[in-house]
């Protein structure tokens, strides 16, 4: 009898390693068909926006083979409209994940930001969590997305850059693409709930790299910043209008 009570228990501990392992196996198929479906509603709705900014606001591109199309990189634009994330990822060769204001994930589009995986970012304090988020993206080779000027601009003119771009550089490594979006403005102003009709033009830089800055104090990280703001500039249409007529 007691052999027979053994023998049973004995199965206990076999029967767990087995359930163990088909509940390990069950969870890594729902993560992978669960971010398979993440990457399909993206290709469609990827599709569907190209399709709709290229009908109705005749949307061009430039230099989008100067994009790497492999390894970590940050994507820097201007931000004059709720519609530029929209706009630079439809133009956009590679996923991007973006980093976005805390206001976003209080709306109605909440789940719409969290499907994309859009890391929030806070108005007040430091961010360590977002910059952390930030960090991890770039380590998996992936494409960040960052406004380095926070917020949306109400007069669809140039702010000041904030640091933690600068911050993300140096502790990444990773090339950095400026780019400047024309034309959401005039279509969709912050404030304005129905978007307008008027022409869109993305315009992509060369990739950016700061080895030459060693440092990581605060005036270096601020430098960091400085160029990419004034290489976004640079890309804007009355800059290259006025380099143009400089050369010429």
């Amino acid at each position: 009898m007691d052999r027979k009570l053994n023998k049973n228990l004995s199965i206990f501990p076999v029967i767990k390693g087995r359930l163990r392992g088909i509940y390990f196996i069950l969870r890594l198929f729902t993560v992978y068909l669960m971010d398979l479906l993440n990457n399909c509603f993206f290709l469609v709705l990827k599709v569907v926006g190209v399709i709709l900014l290229r009908i109705l606001y005749h949307i061009q591109v430039e230099n989008k083979a100067w994009i790497p199309l492999k390894g970590p990189l940050i994507v820097a634009a201007n931000h004059f409209s709720y519609m530029d994330p929209v706009v630079l990822q439809a133009m956009f060769p590679r996923r991007i994940i973006f980093m976005m204001t805390e206001q976003f994930y209080e709306g109605r589009w909440k789940w719409l930001f969290k499907l994309f995986r859009c890391i929030c970012v806070r108005k007040k304090g430091t961010n360590i969590a977002a910059l952390r988020e930030g960090i991890e993206v770039l380590r998996k080779n992936n494409v960040l997305g960052i406004y380095p000027e926070g917020g949306v601009s109400k007069e669809g003119q140039f702010q000041e850059g904030n640091p933690g771009i600068g911050f993300l550089v140096k502790k990444s490594n990773a090339p950095v693409v400026p780019a400047f979006i024309s034309g959401t403005y005039e279509a969709l102003p912050k404030g304005a709930k129905i978007p307008r009709i008027f022409k869109i033009k993305v315009v992509f830089g060369k990739p950016m790299t700061f080895e030459k800055i060693k440092g990581t104090t605060k005036e270096e990280i601020e430098e960091i910043t400085r160029k990419i703001m004034e290489q976004i500039k640079k890309l804007s249409p009355s800059k290259r209008e006025s380099s143009l007529a400089e050369y010429s």
